[in-house]
């Protein structure tokens, strides 16, 4: 399935490069500022207070439109506590698509990347605190709709789920927004206008899930403007990604592996894969009732615990380790007909979805996967089911992929999370090979998804790579992951 498809990598990386050059690398417009302003963020501390500049960068609305008028984007400056510091700052580009970062710079400023180098974020557009802000009145129902559809997919649930959308499609072109105006190579521009409104001839990249997506195609778009890369988390173009469900299964299979090799778990949850298949089967025939939160718009609070929504919670799981030591008595509560632990997991998933704009994020998918454009087969799986078919078509138009910077010369680390459901260790090697002799990988057992943020050790190896992009990395630290304590059945 990861075989290498070079050539098919190639023509995707560097066709879209001339379409770029004439309709969105000439803008025509005054080189951008950077407009300080005052700082209103959540939870600053007096600490980290005095080193933040808070601010907007103006970028067109339309790159190759320059008179379409501009968006505000976002952006906030950490210097570094080393003063001074070093020229080429670091750049954090979140994931989602969809999630907002701005809101979060008290603890991206007490975890940094390069201590000697500043630090920039910067919410998307259309995301946090830029604009344009997309449905606002509409994003609780879209959530609900999204968890409607896990919970029982339906061809009811689908349309309520695809009208939603409509409707917020309707009120954003009401507002004069164009929804071609979103996508992965219109969000590298954004950046590249943000670099030159602070001044930074290059600067560091660090891209976290659909941030790779970015940094990978800010790579081959504007390479002389980097310094080095670091992936974590790949969530690379759909040329070279399996579907979901594919993904996650590998992920899921390794999880129940190492708890079968691990003395406590196998004792505690014998047969882990086994019960949660029975799991999924006894669900498939006869769902449990379950309590939801009341953002999930149910009758009286309680809705079906079906055999999609059951696999769904426990992918989503998947991604982050505090949530391991949990899941196999999550499973194995669910098989023996218990339900109050799944719905406290069921609360704790909502409350993190909460967190995206999902206009946004459908807004960039639309644009970026063609995938979401095609049929579902009758016997596709239901976590393929699940994700945004069926909306981008009456969306917006395709438009040009994300790209895989082949054989670039920017020095490249990405990180592998073992149990990763949206990247896989091979996959994330897959993509590492493409890029070529630049990129160094890295896989650390026991860990999902967003590395460097669980892993002390993957910290470490960020810091030393940006200081010395060029000098080999000592990654032993990597295999020595503390153990798993799993919690009693």
């Amino acid at each position: 399935m990861f075989g290498r498809r070079a050539a098919c990598i190639l023509a995707v990386c560097f066709a879209p490069l001339a379409v770029l050059s004439s309709a969105i690398g000439q803008t025509g417009t005054a080189r951008p500022v950077f407009q300080q302003s005052a700082c209103d963020l959540p939870g600053l501390s007096p600490e980290i207070a005095p080193r933040v500049q808070c601010g907007t960068v103006s970028v067109p609305r339309s790159y190759g439109q320059p008179d379409s008028g501009v968006f505000k984007l976002a952006v906030v400056v950490v210097k570094s506590a080393q003063q001074p510091a070093l020229p080429d700052p670091v750049v954090y580009i979140s994931g989602g698509p969809g999630s907002p970062l701005t809101k979060y710079t008290e603890n991206q400023a007490r975890h940094p990347y390069a201590p000697d180098r500043d630090l920039i974020l910067v919410d998307q557009r259309g995301v946090g605190r830029s604009e344009p802000s997309l449905c606002p009145d509409v994003a609780g129902e879209l959530l609900g709709a999204a968890f409607a559809v896990a919970d029982s997919i339906t061809i009811e649930t689908q349309d309520r789920r695809r009208a939603l959308f409509m409707t917020c499609r309707d009120a954003a072109k009401a507002q004069g927004i164009e929804l071609d105006d979103f996508g992965t190579n219109v969000t590298v521009e954004d950046f590249e206008q943000v670099r030159q409104a602070l001044g930074s001839a290059r600067w560091n990249i660090v891209g976290n899930s659909y941030g790779t997506t970015v940094a990978m195609t800010l790579m081959a778009h504007h390479p002389e403007s980097i310094r080095s890369a670091v992936l974590d988390s790949v969530y690379p173009p759909d040329q070279v990604f399996p579907p979901w469900s594919a993904r996650v299964a590998a992920a899921r299979t390794a999880f129940f592996a190492m708890c079968e090799q691990d003395t406590a778990c196998a004792a505690a949850f014998p047969d882990l894969a086994g019960q949660y298949r029975q799991t999924l089967e006894r669900l498939s025939r006869a769902s449990l009732t379950v309590a939801v939160p009341a953002a999930m718009r149910q009758p009286n609070n309680h809705a079906p615990l079906t055999a999609s929504l059951f696999e769904m919670v426990v992918t989503l799981r998947l991604y982050y380790p505090e949530n391991y030591p949990d899941l196999p008595r999550l499973i194995a509560t669910v098989h023996d007909g218990k339900v109050e632990d799944f719905a406290a997991a069921l609360a704790a998933v909502l409350s993190e979805a909460a967190d995206t704009s999902h206009p946004a994020h459908i807004a960039v998918e639309c644009r970026d996967r063609p995938r979401l454009r095609s049929p579902l087969a009758a016997d596709t799986d239901m976590l393929d089911q699940i994700v945004d078919q069926g909306i981008c078509t009456d969306w917006s138009n395709l438009g040009a992929p994300p790209v895989i910077p082949t054989g670039t010369s920017i020095p490249t680390l990405v990180l592998a999370g073992q149990f990763d459901p949206n990247a896989s260790p091979p996959l994330s090697r897959h993509v590492a090979e493409l890029i070529g002799d630049s990129a160094r990988w890295v896989e650390f057992p026991l860990i999902g998804h967003n590395v460097r943020h669980i892993s002390p050790c993957a910290a470490t190896l960020v810091a030393a790579f940006i200081a010395q992009p060029g000098k080999a990395l000592d990654t032993s630290c990597a295999q020595q992951t503390k153990p798993i304590r799993f919690l009693p059945r």
